[in-house]
C-alpha cells in the first residue's frame, strides 16, 4: 500500500467519484478484507458521501466550478476508515480515531505502526459492550410501549444505547433518537426491521 501512496502523494480527486476511484484503485491492491456484508470493500460515490457526512473525511478546501476538489488528507482518510471498519470499530470510534491526524500520522497509521491503537480502539468498544447489562424489553411490545422504550432516557452519558429484545436481538440506538411519533410511520419503522431480521 505504500508505494501506491507514495504515487499519490500530491494529487487532487475531483469530486467524491475521483476520491472514490482513487481509494477503490489502493485497496483491490491489497487492502483489508470487510468480514460484514453490510460493508464493502471499496468505497463508492455514495460510500463518501455518506463517510463525509457523518465527519469521517475532512471537508475539501477547493472547488472547481460546482465539484468539489478533494486532496491526499481525504484519500488518506477514506483509506483508514476502510481498515478501521475491517476491524468492526464503529462510525462513533472511527470518527474520534481520526480526529485531528495529519497526514504524517495518518500515514504512519496506514503503515502499520497504528495497527496496535486501532486494535485497542476495537477492544474498548466490544469489552464495552459486553460488560454493560442489556436492559430486557418485552418479547411482543405495542407500538406505544417501543416509543417509550426507544426513546433514549434524559440521563444517557454515551453516544449510543443498547437494548437486547430477545436472546440474539438487539438494537442499539443513538443520543437523541427521535422515534416516529404517528402510528403509521412506527408500523413502517417495525416493518423494516422486521425485514432487515427474515432478510
Amino acid at each position: 500500500m505504500q508505494e501506491r501512496l507514495a504515487l499519490e502523494r500530491g494529487s487532487k480527486f475531483v469530486g467524491v467519484t475521483e476520491l472514490a476511484a482513487a481509494a477503490g484503485r489502493i485497496l483491490q491492491a491489497g487492502g483489508p478484507l470487510q468480514s460484514r456484508g453490510t460493508v464493502s470493500s471499496v468505497p463508492d460515490e455514495r460510500t463518501v458521501r455518506f463517510y463525509l457526512s457523518e465527519g469521517l473525511l475532512s471537508p475539501a478546501q477547493e472547488r472547481q466550478g460546482a465539484a468539489s476538489v478533494f486532496g491526499y488528507l481525504q484519500l488518506l482518510q477514506l483509506l483508514l476508515v476502510k481498515e478501521l471498519q475491517a476491524k468492526n470499530l464503529p462510525i462513533r470510534q472511527i470518527r474520534g480515531a481520526l480526529a485531528g491526524r495529519g497526514i504524517e500520522e495518518l500515514e504512519r497509521w496506514l503503515g502499520g505502526e497504528g495497527e496496535a491503537a486501532a486494535k485497542n480502539e476495537a477492544q474498548k468498544y466490544l469489552e464495552n459492550l459486553l460488560t454493560q447489562p442489556p436492559p430486557k424489553a418485552e418479547i411482543s411490545p405495542s407500538p406505544s410501549m417501543l416509543r417509550k422504550r426507544m426513546s433514549p432516557p434524559a440521563s444517557l452519558q454515551t453516544m449510543w444505547q443498547r437494548y437486547e429484545i430477545e436472546p440474539g436481538l438487539e438494537i442499539h440506538l443513538r443520543a437523541g433518537y427521535q422515534t416516529p411519533t404517528d402510528d403509521h410511520a412506527l408500523r413502517r419503522l417495525l416493518q423494516r426491521i422486521r425485514d432487515l431480521i427474515e432478510g
